[in-house]
Formats: C-alpha cells, sequence, structure tokens
C-alpha cells in the first residue's frame, strides 16, 4: 500500500481489508508495527489504547542484559537475523511516531549505548542497526560520513570497500541521509537503483539477475522518493 501511494495509484478501501488488519492487530511488536504504518497510508483513525502498552514494552526492552543481545551477523555480501533489540525498538518507536507520542529519554541513551565508532552496531557497526538508532537518536556529522564511506557503483553495500552495492543497503543509506536532512539526489545513485527493475515492473535486490519481490520494491520506491522522484 505505501507503494502504491507514493507512485499516485488509488489504495482501495475494502471492508475485509479492515477486518484483516483487525484481526492481525495483537500486542506484539511487529504486528503493531506493520498494522499501524498501515493504517497511518490509509489515513484512517489509529487505536490510541496501545500507546501505554507500547511505551512499556519499548521500555522493557532497555532492561535486557548486555549478554542475551545478539544481533546475527553481517560478512560484505549477506547479512543475516537473529533476534535484533535495535530492530524492535526501531518497530517500537515508529508506532509511538505514528501515535504521535515522544520516544522515551531513556530509551535514547539505550540506544546510545549501541555507538560504534560513527554508526551504531549490536556488535559490529553497520547500515542496518544504524538505520534502526537512527529512527531514535539525533543525527550527527559522523553519521553521514559513516554512511557514506559505504557508497558502491552508485549503490551502498554491507561493509565499506567492499562489493557489490545491494538494494537494502542503498534503503537505509539513503533513509539515514534522509533524516539527516541531507540532499540525497545523485544521478548515479539513481541510474543503479533503475538498474534494478525487472520487465514485470518489480525490482530485484543485485545488479545480477533475482526475481522481483514486494520487499524490494517498497526499498526501490523509498530510494526514488528520496532520490527525488517522488
Amino acid at each position: 500500500m505505501s507503494i502504491l501511494k507514493t507512485i499516485g495509484c488509488e489504495i482501495p478501501r475494502r471492508e475485509n481489508l479492515m477486518d484483516f488488519l483487525e484481526k492481525n492487530l495483537r500486542r506484539e511488536i511487529y504486528p503493531v508495527f506493520y498494522v499501524f504504518k498501515t493504517l497511518e497510508v490509509l489515513e484512517v483513525e489509529l487505536p490510541k489504547d496501545y500507546g501505554e502498552w507500547i511505551l512499556n514494552k519499548i521500555r522493557s526492552l532497555t532492561k535486557i542484559p548486555q549478554t542475551k543481545l545478539e544481533s546475527g551477523g553481517i560478512t560484505a555480501t549477506y547479512q543475516f537475523d537473529l533476534p535484533n533489540v535495535l530492530k524492535d525498538i526501531y518497530s517500537l518507536s515508529e508506532s509511538l511516531k505514528v501515535l504521535g507520542l515522544k520516544i522515551p529519554k531513556d530509551v535514547v541513551e539505550f540506544v546510545l549505548r549501541f555507538k560504534r565508532g560513527e554508526g551504531f552496531g549490536v556488535s559490529s557497526p553497520n547500515l542496518k542497526d544504524t538505520f534502526y538508532a537512527s529512527s531514535v537518536v539525533d543525527c550527527y556529522d559522523g553519521l553521514v560520513t559513516f554512511v557514506m564511506k559505504h557508497k558502491c557503483n552508485g549503490g551502498f553495500s554491507k561493509k565499506p570497500n567492499s562489493y557489490p552495492p545491494y538494494l537494502e543497503d542503498t534503503y537505509y543509506a539513503l533513509s539515514i541521509l534522509r533524516t539527516c536532512k541531507k540532499d540525497c539526489r545523485d544521478e548515479v545513485t539513481l541510474e543503479f537503483v533503475l538498474s534494478l527493475q525487472n520487465r514485470d515492473g518489480g525490482f530485484r535486490r543485485s545488479i545480477y539477475l533475482g526475481v522481483s519481490t514486494l520487499e524490494f520494491s517498497y526499498y526501490a520506491v523509498e530510494c526514488l522518493k528520496c532520490l527525488g522522484m517522488f
């Protein structure tokens, strides 16, 4: 729906859609995040009674022992997920923003504990964790510097001085730059994103052959928005 809204298509308002969202809204991090984001796109009233639960849940995450915080792993070509506290805090903080509520100061201080040099990471700095953190902390000059170290052939790669660039990392990088109010418009980056479009209209992950998915198509459209196409 976010893709349809961005490219100017009418979003069908069907009763069974609202029924589906209502049935899938439960007091868990990701159902709340995705349902709230969908309701925001639809511009319909949000369930305000979730505010207190979200605040309590996000604060509870700051009490997790450091030894239990894991983020999976990262190589120059691939990133794999395990439970990630920064992703959970990102999802809850975005839900708070949708409700018009502020992120608690102690949550911001907790996220700052994951600052690794100029970027953020549960174990080591990377674009994905830095993207999650940038939704909570204020932007600073070193954050932009960290992002630009990942630029590669128009896109952005998983590690500095690595190849190839990937669409998801380009999305993380451009989103961080947009959060920092930096002008993201760049013809080479635009060409990179457009080069990933398949004949079916969707987008793949990299310059190598791959199938189109809604996830990567969403990343592409958001990148194009950052680049001034929408």
